[in-house]
Protein backbone atom coordinates (compact mmCIF):
# COMPACT_ATOMS: atom_id res chain seq x y z
CA UNK A 1 0.00 0.00 0.00
CA UNK A 2 1.30 3.48 -0.71
CA UNK A 3 1.51 6.78 1.08
CA UNK A 4 -0.20 9.75 -0.27
CA UNK A 5 -0.34 13.31 0.92
CA UNK A 6 -3.46 14.99 2.91
CA UNK A 7 -5.35 17.34 0.96
CA UNK A 8 -5.07 19.68 3.87
CA UNK A 9 -2.10 19.13 5.62
CA UNK A 10 0.33 17.68 3.14
CA UNK A 11 1.51 15.04 5.74
CA UNK A 12 1.92 11.48 4.43
CA UNK A 13 -0.92 9.12 5.33
CA UNK A 14 -2.27 5.91 4.21
CA UNK A 15 -3.87 5.75 0.26
CA UNK A 16 -7.21 4.23 2.46
CA UNK A 17 -7.65 6.44 5.31
CA UNK A 18 -11.00 8.48 5.01
CA UNK A 19 -9.80 11.36 6.92
CA UNK A 20 -6.34 12.86 7.88
CA UNK A 21 -5.30 11.27 11.54
CA UNK A 22 -3.16 14.44 12.01
CA UNK A 23 -5.94 17.39 11.04
CA UNK A 24 -9.11 15.63 10.40
CA UNK A 25 -9.86 16.49 6.78
CA UNK A 26 -11.87 14.29 4.95
CA UNK A 27 -9.42 12.68 1.87
CA UNK A 28 -12.47 11.86 -0.96
CA UNK A 29 -14.26 13.86 -2.84
CA UNK A 30 -17.21 14.37 -2.42
CA UNK A 31 -19.82 13.73 -5.72
CA UNK A 32 -22.71 15.14 -6.82
CA UNK A 33 -25.11 13.14 -6.54
CA UNK A 34 -27.02 12.66 -10.07
CA UNK A 35 -30.09 11.92 -10.20
CA UNK A 36 -30.31 10.30 -13.84
CA UNK A 37 -29.43 10.95 -17.38
CA UNK A 38 -31.36 14.25 -18.59
CA UNK A 39 -32.33 13.98 -21.60
CA UNK A 40 -33.18 16.79 -24.60
CA UNK A 41 -36.14 15.51 -25.31
CA UNK A 42 -38.18 18.77 -24.44
CA UNK A 43 -35.79 21.10 -26.64
CA UNK A 44 -36.48 18.15 -29.50
CA UNK A 45 -40.36 18.42 -29.11
CA UNK A 46 -40.14 22.10 -29.65
CA UNK A 47 -37.92 21.56 -32.75
CA UNK A 48 -40.31 19.09 -33.86
CA UNK A 49 -43.44 21.24 -33.34
CA UNK A 50 -41.22 24.60 -35.24
CA UNK A 51 -40.44 22.68 -38.16
CA UNK A 52 -44.15 21.32 -38.82
CA UNK A 53 -45.23 25.18 -38.09
CA UNK A 54 -43.01 26.75 -40.04
CA UNK A 55 -44.00 23.90 -43.29
CA UNK A 56 -47.37 24.35 -43.01
CA UNK A 57 -46.79 28.18 -43.57
CA UNK A 58 -46.01 26.54 -47.26
CA UNK A 59 -49.82 25.33 -47.68
CA UNK A 60 -51.27 27.28 -50.38
CA UNK A 61 -54.95 25.99 -49.33
CA UNK A 62 -57.10 28.51 -47.65
CA UNK A 63 -57.69 28.30 -43.97
CA UNK A 64 -60.47 28.47 -41.83
CA UNK A 65 -60.37 29.96 -38.51
CA UNK A 66 -60.24 26.66 -37.11
CA UNK A 67 -57.08 24.89 -38.87
CA UNK A 68 -55.34 28.09 -38.04
CA UNK A 69 -56.35 28.37 -34.43
CA UNK A 70 -54.71 24.58 -34.41
CA UNK A 71 -51.66 25.28 -36.14
CA UNK A 72 -50.95 28.15 -33.92
CA UNK A 73 -51.65 26.37 -30.91
CA UNK A 74 -48.68 24.04 -32.09
CA UNK A 75 -46.22 26.99 -32.35
CA UNK A 76 -47.30 28.33 -28.78
CA UNK A 77 -46.65 24.90 -27.49
CA UNK A 78 -43.16 24.59 -29.30
CA UNK A 79 -42.21 27.91 -28.19
CA UNK A 80 -42.88 27.17 -24.35
CA UNK A 81 -41.01 23.93 -24.63
CA UNK A 82 -38.19 25.63 -25.79
CA UNK A 83 -38.36 28.45 -23.24
CA UNK A 84 -38.78 26.05 -20.58
CA UNK A 85 -35.65 23.38 -21.89
CA UNK A 86 -33.68 26.82 -22.07
CA UNK A 87 -34.42 28.18 -18.56
CA UNK A 88 -34.08 25.05 -17.28
CA UNK A 89 -30.58 24.43 -18.75
CA UNK A 90 -30.97 21.05 -20.18
CA UNK A 91 -28.51 19.30 -22.69
CA UNK A 92 -29.93 20.10 -26.54
CA UNK A 93 -30.09 23.98 -25.35
CA UNK A 94 -29.11 24.13 -29.29
CA UNK A 95 -31.98 22.17 -30.13
CA UNK A 96 -34.03 24.18 -27.72
CA UNK A 97 -32.66 27.73 -29.32
CA UNK A 98 -33.81 26.77 -33.00
CA UNK A 99 -37.35 25.39 -32.01
CA UNK A 100 -38.02 28.77 -30.56
CA UNK A 101 -36.79 30.72 -33.17
CA UNK A 102 -38.97 28.26 -36.12
CA UNK A 103 -42.17 28.69 -33.57
CA UNK A 104 -41.63 32.40 -33.15
CA UNK A 105 -41.61 32.76 -36.56
CA UNK A 106 -44.23 30.34 -37.33
CA UNK A 107 -46.62 32.10 -34.25
CA UNK A 108 -45.81 35.59 -35.46
CA UNK A 109 -46.98 34.41 -39.43
CA UNK A 110 -50.25 33.13 -37.65
CA UNK A 111 -50.80 35.77 -35.85
CA UNK A 112 -50.27 38.17 -38.79
CA UNK A 113 -52.44 35.40 -40.86
CA UNK A 114 -55.78 35.90 -38.60
CA UNK A 115 -55.83 39.54 -38.77
CA UNK A 116 -56.78 38.91 -42.62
Amino acid sequence: MAMVFCRACAKDIHETAPTCPRCGASQHIALPATTGVDSPWLAIVSLILGIICVLTLFDDSEWDRDTLFGVSIFSVAGLVCGIISINQKKPGNNLAIAGVVLSAIATLCFAGLSLD
